[in-house]
């Protein structure tokens, strides 16, 4: 089956006509009359000066101070555990209430622990800044139009995160 001559000159033209008007339209045409259009410049964004990006959330755990009563109360505890098993020997009541104040002691810490989350922000100005939170921080978030890969940035007002995008 052959193409009638006809339709082959129309398919010709129509292709040279396309490579024309994509030639002048990009500026590739010698001495052609097309401009390319002009971007104007974004508009200049007003930066706040307490804001920032959100580069991390983390739990801390800070261990408790000890105030010296865990110790006495082990080292009672620990003489007479001492004491008894080590049948009334000086050396069993001495190494009781030594553990026992050692005990004593990491117990009481481990009850005075605290825990707090620290929030890093990088600021517009560039400067890193951690936030801490005694409960778990709620970021507001207020979206502006949805826009993905956009990162979240945060105002930091009166110890509390508010993240816009």
């Amino acid at each position: 089956m052959r193409i009638h001559p006809l339709v082959a000159g129309a398919a010709a033209s129509v292709i040279v006509a396309c490579g024309v008007g994509v030639a002048a339209m990009t500026g590739v045409l010698p001495r052609t009359l097309a401009e390319k259009a002009e971007v104007p410049p974004p508009a200049a964004k007003k930066e706040c000066a307490e804001c920032g990006v959100v580069l991390n959330v983390r739990l801390v755990e800070q261990k408790g101070d000890g105030t010296g009563l865990g110790a006495v109360v082990g080292g009672v505890a620990g003489a007479v555990v001492g004491h008894e098993i080590s049948h009334g020997r000086d050396v069993g009541t001495v190494v009781g209430a030594a553990g026992g104040a050692f005990a004593g002691h990491q117990i009481e810490r481990q009850a005075r622990t605290t825990q707090h989350y620290e929030v890093r922000v990088k600021m517009a100005d560039g400067q890193l800044r951690i936030v801490k939170f005694v409960s778990q921080p709620g970021l507001e978030i207020r979206r502006q139009g949805e826009t993905p890969g956009r990162e979240a940035r945060v105002g930091i007002a009166r110890r509390r995160v508010m993240c816009y995008s």
